[in-house]
C-alpha cells in the first residue's frame, strides 16, 4: 500500500496570487500524486489517515479564506462567482488581503514549528516531487536599518538576517508571498517576518541605499525614521537613539469607560510614556530636535514585568474585561453601587497592590473617594439586664462614633462625607452585619444599648467581647440547668423529651426570658409546664376556708391572714379556650396535686373578688380568652408569677380585641403553649413573640418590612435565617416523629367524590349567580370590601358540594359525596372499627346523625351546643359498641384525646389544614396503638378541589421556622375569578 503523507502546498489562487493549501498525497517511485485536498469535513470521515492536531488545525485556519467563508465574511452575495465579479475597486486590497495575510501568517508560524512539509505546486499539475519543498525556516527573519545623516543628506540601507547569516537582496531571486507580515521565497526556503511589511523591502532589490535630501529631512524623521525606529532595530550615525532604563510604575485608575461605568484601568508608565495593557504598541518613540540634531528616545516595554503586575491583580480577584478590570462578582450590582463595590475592594487591597507596587488613583470622577485604612472597633460590656456596644469608626486620620452612621445603616445610605471632604464608601459587610442588629438597639450618648434578649444577634453581629458578655452569653445559649432534678412531689413519669422541654423551660425562667413550647398535639405541653410550676412553687399562707358554695364551684372565698409566709411570689394565670378549662383542671388534680388551682371563669364568676389576694393563696388561676377580654381592667391590676397562653395562637392577630387585652396583663415571667405559632402570616409569630419578650422582634412595622415581605413574597433566603436567630432560643419545637418511635404511623387519601346529576346542575346554577354577583360587587367596592359577599358565595358553594339540603332543607336532592361517604361508614361499622367524622357544618354532622340513627347505631355529637363534653367523650373512648363520633371543628379542634379511634374522616375539607391537622391530632396521639388512617372527602369539579388545589401550591412559611403547617393565604382577584370559572 502506498504510502500517505499530509502536506501543505503553496500554489496559485486565480483571484489572489500565493496560498497555503492542505492535501494527502501518496508516494509513487519517483514523484508523489496529490489524492485528496482536504475540507475540514474530512477529517472525521477519513479512514485511511489520522490526522494530527497540529494537521486538523493548519486545515482549519486554511478553510477560513476558502471562497465560500470569504463570500460569507466579506459580501451578501448569493455565490462565489458573483461576490468576486461585484468586488469594487481597491475593496479586496483594502478588506479582504489583510484578512487572508493574517490567516496565511498563522499556518507559516505553525509550519515553523512542526513536521509538516510546504511544497510548491502547479495549479494545472497533480504531481509532486521532492526538489518542489520548500524549506521552512525556523526562526523569523531580522530587518536591520542602518541610516547615516550627513550635511547634505541622509542615507540608509537594509540588511536582512536569518540567525545572524545576512540575506542578499539585491538582484536576487526573491518571491513576495505576503506583504504584511512578509513572506517570501528565497531560494526554496521559507523565510517569515514577525512584524515587517514587505513594501519597506523592494526599493532594496535594485539599490544599495535610499538616499534623503536635506530639504525634507524634518518631515521624514518625525516619520518614516520614527516609526522605523519604533518598529525595527536600527543603527544611526549622525543622530542619537537613546534608550534608557526607564523607572516603571504601574497605576491602577478608578475611572468610568465609554458606556460611563465605572471600573479599574491599569496604566504601566516607563518614565512619562504611558502603555495600556491590551495596546499593540510594544516600543513608543519620541523625538527631540535640539538646535540641528535630532535626539530620538526609545521605550520598550518590559512584559515579564507587566505581566507580573498582571498576575498580582488576578490574585487579588481581579479579571480583565474589554480593556478594565473588575472584581469578580461585578456583573451582581447595579450601574449606581458598582462604584461602591470598587471603592471598598480598594480600601481592603490597597495596601497589598502598593507592597506589589501598583499604585491607585482616581479619575473623572464627580467625587473624590476616600481609600485610606477604614476600621470598624466594636466592644460589648454587660450592664444589668442590658448589653453596651462601644463602636468606633477610623477613616483614616478621621475617628466616628458609630452611632453616628445608625441612620446610614437602617436607610442603605452608602455614602458618608468626612471632615475633609472625601466620601467615605461604608463597606457592604456592614450593612450586612449590622443592619439586622442596629434596629433593635437603643442610642445612649455615644453606645448603643440591647435588652438581653437580643443576645444571639450580639452574639453573631460582633466579634469583641468584654470576659463577662462571653460568660453570659454562654448562660443564656444553654438550653438546660446543670443538675435539675424534677419536681419530688410530681405524679407523673416524664419522657426524656418531656424532662428536657421542663429543663428548657426553667432555663428560660433563670434567664428572664419569655418562651413558646411549640411541640406537636398530644407531645404533653400540658404536662411539662405543670412540672415547671410545682418546680418553682413557694409556701403559700395557711388559709381559713370559708367556702361559699354559690361561687365558682365551692372554691375559696375568703381568707385569713394567720400563717407563715415565705415569700410573695403570686400565682400563675393560665389563660385557655373555654374548652379546654376542664382538661387542665383535670391534668392539674391528677399530675400536680400539690398546685392549688382557682378557676376565674364563666357568667357566675365574682368579678368584685380580690384577685391580689387570690394570688397569694393559690398557685394557679385558670380563666378563658373571652374572660380577659371582658375582665382586663380587673386582671390588669394583679401582678402574676406566670402568665401561660395555651393555645396561644388565639393572639395571633395583634389588632385584635384578645391581642390588646394580653398585652396589659402584668407577670414576672411568659409562656405560651402551641402546636402552630403561624396559622396564616408571619405576623402571628410576631404577636406571640412580642406577647413572649415585647420587642424581640421590632416593632409589626420593622417586622412586616423587614422579614413578613421578604420571605412571604420573595422568600429571602438571608432573612429566613436572621429571624431563625432570632427566635431560636425562645422556641422549642419537637414532632410527633421525632420523639415518639411507637407512634404508629399515618396514612392520608384524598377521595374524590362525583356530584349526583341533579347537584351538579343546581351547582352550576347557584355558581353562576354567586360569580356575577361577587364580580359585580368587586367591581363597585373593590376588593377589600367584598370579603363578606366573596365569603357568603364561597359558603353556599361549599354547603351545595357536600350536600344541597345545606342550603335548603327542603331539597329532597342525593350528594355524591354524602352517599360516598356512608358507604364507606357502613364497612367500618361492620369491620369494628372506630371512626371520628369532622365537618365545619353542623347541618352536615345532622344529615349524618339522623341516617346513622335510623341504622340504629350507637354515636356520639360533639358541637358547640354540647353541654356535657366529658360524658360525650368518655361514652365514646369506653363503649366498644359506640364507634362513630361527629365532632364539628370548632368544637372538637383542641382539647380532646380520642385514641380509640384509628379512622378520621375530615369531610369538608377547606384552606387551613392546620384546623385540619389539630383534628386529626385527636386520634394520632401519645398513647395511640393502631394505625391511623386520614380519608379527606372533595367534590369533584367543585370550590373543594380548586381550594386544594390552590393550597397545594402556597408555600409552608412554619416548615421554615417552627415545622409547623401553613393554612391558606390571602387570595388575590384573579384567584377569586377563577375559583368561580
Amino acid at each position: 500500500m502506498a504510502e500517505t503523507e499530509f502536506i501543505i502546498a503553496l500554489t496559485e489562487h486565480r483571484y489572489f496570487g500565493s496560498v497555503f493549501v492542505p492535501y494527502l498525497i501518496e508516494k509513487e517511485e519517483q514523484f508523489y500524486t496529490v489524492k485528496r485536498h482536504i475540507k475540514p469535513r474530512d477529517l472525521e470521515n477519513n479512514s485511511d489517515y489520522s490526522f494530527k492536531p497540529y494537521e486538523r488545525e493548519l486545515v482549519g485556519i486554511i478553510e477560513k479564506y476558502s471562497d465560500e467563508n470569504l463570500t460569507k465574511k466579506f459580501s451578501r452575495a448569493g455565490s462565489v462567482s458573483e461576490f468576486f465579479s461585484s468586488l469594487k475597486p481597491g475593496y479586496f486590497e483594502k478588506n479582504v488581503t489583510p484578512y487572508i495575510e493574517k490567516q496565511m501568517f498563522k499556518v507559516a508560524s505553525i509550519l515553523m514549528l512542526c513536521p509538516v512539509r510546504l511544497l510548491k505546486k502547479e495549479t494545472k499539475y497533480a504531481n509532486l516531487y521532492d526538489e518542489d519543498e520548500i524549506f521552512v525556516q525556523p526562526v523569523f527573519a531580522n530587518p536591520v536599518f542602518y541610516f547615516e545623516r550627513t550635511e547634505k543628506e541622509t542615507h540608509y540601507r537594509l540588511k536582512v538576517y536569518l540567525d545572524k547569516n545576512e540575506i542578499t537582496l539585491k538582484n536576487s531571486k526573491l518571491q513576495i508571498i505576503c506583504n504584511e507580515p512578509c513572506l517570501m521565497i528565497h531560494r526554496s526556503r521559507l523565510i517569515v517576518f514577525e512584524e515587517f511589511n514587505a513594501k519597506k523591502m523592494v526599493p532594496f532589490f535594485e539599490k544599495e541605499k535610499v538616499t534623503v535630501p536635506h530639504s525634507i529631512e524634518e518631515k521624514y524623521y518625525s516619520g518614516f525614521v520614527l516609526n522605523t525606529i519604533r518598529d525595527n532595530d536600527v543603527f544611526a550615525r549622525g543622530f542619537k537613539i537613546l534608550e534608557e532604563d526607564l523607572k516603571k510604575r504601574a497605576v491602577l485608575s478608578l475611572e468610568k469607560n465609554l458606556k460611563q461605568e465605572p471600573c479599574f484601568v491599569l496604566h504601566f508608565y516607563y518614565g512619562d510614556e504611558k502603555f495600556l495593557p491590551n495596546s499593540n504598541r510594544k516600543v513608543a518613540v519620541n523625538l527631540h530636535k535640539r538646535n540641528d540634531s535630532y535626539v530620538f528616545e526609545k521605550v520598550k516595554r518590559n512584559f515579564v514585568w507587566e505581566n507580573t503586575i498582571q498576575n498580582h491583580l488576578k490574585e487579588a480577584g481581579l479579571k480583565e474585561n474589554n480593556g478594565s478590570f473588575l472584581p469578580k462578582g461585578y456583573e451582581l450590582f447595579e450601574h449606581s453601587d458598582l462604584v461602591y463595590f470598587l471603592v471598598n475592594w480598594i480600601n481592603r487591597h490597597k495596601h497589598k497592590l502598593e507592597a506589589n507596587n501598583i499604585h491607585f488613583t482616581q479619575s473623572n470622577l464627580e467625587k473624590k473617594y476616600f481609600t485610606g485604612d477604614q476600621q470598624l472597633e466594636m466592644k460589648a460590656k454587660t450592664s444589668g439586664d442590658w448589653f453596651d456596644v462601644y463602636a468606633t469608626v477610623r477613616f483614616g486620620e478621621f475617628q466616628i462614633p458609630f452611632i453616628k452612621l445608625k441612620k446610614y445603616i437602617l436607610n442603605d445610605i452608602r455614602e458618608f462625607e468626612l471632615p475633609n471632604g472625601e466620601i467615605a464608601v461604608l463597606p457592604d459587610e456592614w450593612f450586612a452585619r449590622y443592619k439586622g442588629l442596629v434596629p433593635f438597639s437603643k442610642g445612649q450618648g455615644e453606645k448603643l444599648q440591647f435588652e438581653k434578649h437580643h443576645f444571639m444577634l450580639l452574639k453573631n453581629g460582633l466579634q469583641q467581647f468584654d470576659k463577662s458578655v462571653m460568660e453570659r452569653f454562654q448562660k443564656m445559649e444553654a438550653t438546660a440547668t446543670k443538675g435539675l432534678s424534677l419536681p419530688a412531689n410530681l405524679k407523673a413519669k416524664l419522657r426524656a423529651y418531656q424532662e428536657e422541654g421542663f429543663q428548657w423551660m426553667f432555663h428560660l425562667y433563670k434567664n428572664g426570658f419569655g418562651g413558646c413550647l411549640a411541640d406537636d398535639m398530644g407531645l404533653g405541653k400540658t404536662l411539662q409546664t405543670l412540672s415547671l410550676l410545682l418546680k418553682l412553687k413557694r409556701n403559700r399562707k395557711k388559709e381559713i376556708e370559708v367556702v361559699d358554695p354559690t361561687v365558682n364551684n365551692g372554691q375559696l372565698d375568703l381568707f385569713g391572714t394567720s400563717g407563715e409566709e415565705e415569700n410573695n411570689q403570686p400565682a400563675s394565670l393560665i389563660v385557655l379556650p373555654t374548652s379546654l378549662v376542664h382538661n387542665w383542671d383535670n391534668e392539674i388534680r391528677k399530675f400536680t396535686p400539690a398546685l392549688k388551682a382557682y378557676k376565674h371563669i364563666g357568667i357566675q364568676r365574682k368579678k368584685a373578688v380580690d384577685l391580689g389576694k387570690i394570688t397569694e393563696f393559690y398557685d394557679i388561676v385558670l380563666t378563658t380568652y373571652g374572660t380577659v377580654r371582658n375582665d382586663i381592667e380587673i386582671l390588669s391590676k394583679t401582678e402574676f408569677f406566670y402568665i401561660i397562653l395555651d393555645e396561644s395562637q388565639f393572639i395571633k392577630n395583634s389588632t385584635s380585641k384578645t391581642y390588646k387585652a394580653v398585652m396589659k396583663l402584668r407577670s414576672q415571667h411568659r409562656l405560651v403553649l402551641t402546636g402552630t405559632p403561624i396559622e396564616n402570616s408571619l405576623s402571628d409569630l410576631w404577636s406571640q413573640m412580642n406577647f413572649l419578650n415585647k420587642g424581640v422582634l421590632g416593632n409589626l412595622a420593622f417586622f412586616r418590612n423587614s422579614f413578613i415581605t421578604p420571605i412571604e413574597k420573595h422568600k429571602s433566603q438571608e432573612q429566613q435565617e436572621k429571624l431563625q436567630l432570632l427566635i431560636r432560643p425562645f422556641i422549642l419545637r419537637r414532632k410527633k416523629e421525632e420523639v415518639a418511635k411507637d407512634l404508629p404511623p399515618l396514612v392520608e387519601q384524598v377521595r374524590v367524590c362525583e356530584m349526583s346529576k341533579e347537584q351538579s346542575k343546581l351547582y352550576e346554577h347557584e355558581k353562576s349567580v354567586i360569580r356575577n354577583t361577587i364580580l359585580e360587587n368587586i367591581e363597585k367596592e373593590g376588593m377589600e370590601k367584598s370579603g363578606l359577599v366573596i365569603l357568603q358565595g364561597l359558603t353556599k358553594l361549599r354547603q351545595l358540594a357536600n350536600h344541597p339540603s345545606l342550603m335548603e332543607k327542603e331539597n329532597e336532592e342525593s350528594s355524591g359525596k354524602f352517599d360516598e361517604i356512608f358507604r364507606m361508614l357502613e364497612n367500618l361499622v361492620a369491620e369494628n372499627h372506630k371512626v371520628l367524622i369532622f365537618s365545619s357544618f353542623v347541618k352536615h354532622l345532622e344529615l349524618l346523625q339522623e341516617k346513622i340513627e335510623k341504622q340504629k347505631w350507637k354515636y356520639s355529637l360533639l358541637t358547640g351546643q354540647t353541654s356535657k363534653r366529658e360524658e360525650v367523650i368518655q361514652s365514646f373512648q369506653n363503649d366498644p359498641d359506640n364507634r362513630i363520633f361527629l365532632i364539628s371543628l370548632k368544637a372538637g379542634g383542641v382539647g380532646l384525646n380520642l385514641t380509640e379511634a384509628d379512622y378520621v374522616f375530615i369531610i369538608d375539607p377547606w384552606w387551613n389544614p392546620a384546623a385540619e391537622n389539630q383534628a386529626i391530632n385527636r386520634a394520632h396521639r401519645i398513647g395511640q396503638d393502631k394505625h391511623v388512617f386520614v380519608y379527606r372527602f372533595i367534590t369533584e369539579d367543585s370550590i373543594e378541589e380548586k381550594i386544594q388545589q390552590l393550597q397545594e401550591h402556597k408555600s409552608s412559611l412554619a416548615d421554615k421556622f417552627i415545622n409547623s403547617n401553613n393554612p391558606f393565604q390571602k387570595i388575590s382577584k384573579e384567584e377569586i375569578v377563577a375559583l368561580f370559572k
